[in-house]
């Protein structure tokens, strides 16, 4: 009865190998028909199976897998003895199929388990998965070099118990655990790393946690990197403002110098506004002078321990233009400090901001700066609050600043906030008294910059003195170091004059001026060369050559084809046949 109840098969043989008993489940798992199997040799019923062939005086149990009607059974038979002889066997037959079909699974389940783990050690992220009792169950190899230990150590134990041996802090199990939503935080770990650490509660039906997923990103490197765009930083504000020292330093040991009467009474002017706070606008050519005046007037000024701000305002990209006047908050756009910037307005604060070329801001920031003029204070850009500023404005332009308000391109309101006091420096061809005085005052200091003795030939003088100084005051700086640099002898000939300065005065006063020395012959053909050149450029006719050179058509085409490599022109309408 109890063998027919079993899961499993049973058969009985004699010693021969004869079925003396079967079960009813062996029946089923053989396939077996309601019939008498009693007698039938065990061979027959399982024909495919080698545990039938086996000398029947083995005495051990053997075991066999079998496939029987697409199912899969295990065999074993073992030897019954009575005493020493044997006298029969027992056939146990188990059904295997779902046993395999788990097996499989289960070896599939390790597949995935590998991949899984796999995946995760190759991570650059540490991912740390926590149950709902807080206690450790997988780490990826991150948490390594997170931690200084193998990650096997830390699996199984709470983490509210990491928490307390340092291993990091502070715990951000915790924190999910008290406020049942993903919570982010920085943490430190016992080897010296900083992490970005973000961890995400995983609920069941019932809204419990049943798994913390927790995922850290080392950002020890990038905090390094911060703290040193951060020293950076703070190093290139220390280096700008340095800079705007040194550039303030070198504009006031300029000493400007007038001898004209239109630059004296200027200057007396300047000195008297430089009393008040008035604001100014200083008008003129490029390169009169205009930052030297302005700080002339800071220098002067009650204001004159505070800072000096110069401001290019044509040198600044229109897209920086903003910021870099009246700085930014915090985060105001992408990129931006940290900590904000402050503007150049603002750290002209308790001095002066001069603002060269004014006439350059566009028309958006023309009401910012009416506002900040007449407000004293800035607003950054993203600020919700605005910064007040005790600053006095000069500002400077080249261009005429009427004509732009005329046309529409400059504040009328702007305009006459700036123009309160208007200094308008002529240009130096006007004043030519001031041209001999700057010469040897730059000469001066070049000679003693670089130990020299340079000095002007009397012929040199009078040429600087006839040119027309379209460069004004920094020209003359600058020519003067050419003229004192590239000279070869202690006394500046013209011969060491830019051609364009010999050039000019030449037109001006209808002379020319030769450079050097030279056979008489190459001087005439030279001259004539020159002057058939320039009466091309300037008449392109033939006959209006003539009559400007003083000689016959005839011979300036004569001339021209001597001279000048030209190719023929067809005549046009009105015109005559040039060669």
């Amino acid at each position: 009865m109890q063998l027919n109840t079993s899961n499993h098969g049973v058969i009985t043989t004699d010693a021969a190998g004869r079925i003396t008993m079967l079960n009813e489940a062996a029946r089923v798992l053989l396939g077996l028909e309601y019939r008498h199997i009693t007698g039938t040799m065990i061979k027959e019923i399982i024909p495919d199976s080698r545990l039938t062939d086996v000398l029947w005086t083995d005495r051990t149990t053997v075991e066999e897998q079998l496939t029987i009607f697409g199912r899969r059974v295990v065999v074993s038979r073992t030897p019954v003895y009575e005493n020493t002889r044997p006298i029969g066997s027992i056939f146990i037959i188990q059904d295997i199929t779902e046993h395999e079909k788990l097996k499989e699974r289960l070896r599939r389940l390790e597949e995935v388990n590998e991949e899984l783990e796999a995946i995760l050690d190759s991570s650059y992220d540490e991912i740390f998965v926590i149950d709902g009792n807080g206690i450790t169950k997988r780490i990826n190899k991150a948490g390594e070099s997170y931690y200084g230990v193998k990650t096997s150590e830390l699996v199984g134990k709470n983490v509210l118990d990491l928490e307390k041996e340092g291993y990091f802090s502070p715990s951000v199990t915790r924190l999910v655990f008290e406020r049942k939503q993903r919570v982010t935080i920085t943490q430190h770990t016992r080897s010296g790393k900083e992490l970005i650490v973000t961890a995400n509660p995983v609920f069941d039906e019932r809204g419990n946690i049943i798994r913390i997923v927790v995922n850290s990103r080392d950002i020890s490197e990038l905090a390094t990197l911060r703290q040193r765009l951060k020293e950076t930083e703070q190093l290139a504000e220390t280096y700008r403002k340095q800079v705007m020292q040194l550039e303030s330093d070198k504009t006031r040991r300029k000493e400007f110098i007038a001898r004209s009467p239109q630059m004296v009474k200027l200057l007396e002017l300047v000195d008297k506004v430089a009393g008040v706070d008035s604001t100014v606008l200083i008008t003129g050519e490029s390169g009169v002078g205009k930052g030297v005046v302005a700080n002339r007037i800071h220098r002067l000024s009650g204001r004159c321990d505070g800072p000096f701000v110069s401001i290019n305002c044509g040198a600044i990209p229109e897209n920086l233009l903003e910021s870099e006047l009246f700085g930014y908050a915090p985060g105001a756009f992408t990129g931006a400090l940290k900590g904000g910037k402050r503007g150049l307005i603002p750290m002209g604060d308790g001095g002066t901001v001069f603002l060269d070329e004014v006439a350059e801001l566009p028309l958006n920031l023309q009401v910012k700066l009416l506002h900040v003029i007449q407000q004293k204070n800035v607003m950054p850009v993203g600020g919700t609050a605005p910064v007040n500023v005790d600053v006095r404005f000069i500002a400077a332009t080249n261009r005429n600043i009427r004509d732009m308000v005329a046309e529409g391109k400059f504040r009328e309101d702007l305009f006459y906030r700036l123009n309160v006091i208007p200094l308008e420096i002529p240009p130096l061809r006007d004043r030519r008294e001031d041209i001999m005085p700057l010469v040897e005052y730059y000469l001066d200091a070049i000679n003693r910059k670089y130990g020299m003795a340079k000095k002007l030939a009397p012929e040199t003088r009078a040429i600087l003195e006839r040119y027309g100084w379209p460069g004004n005051v920094r020209e003359v700086e600058n020519i003067v170091e050419r003229l004192a640099v590239t000279s070869d002898t202690v006394e500046i000939q013209p011969a060491h004059l830019p051609g364009y300065v010999l050039n000019h005065v030449s037109k001006n006063l209808n002379k020319i001026y030769v450079p050097d020395v030279c056979p008489l012959g190459d001087a005439v053909e030279e001259v004539e060369k020159q002057l058939i050149e320039k009466a091309y450029k300037t008449y392109g006719n033939t006959y209006r050559m003539a009559e400007a050179l003083g000689i016959n058509q005839s011979t300036v085409v004569r001339k021209m084809k001597k001279y000048l490599s030209m190719p023929r022109r067809k005549p046009g309408p009105k015109t005559e046949k040039m060669i």
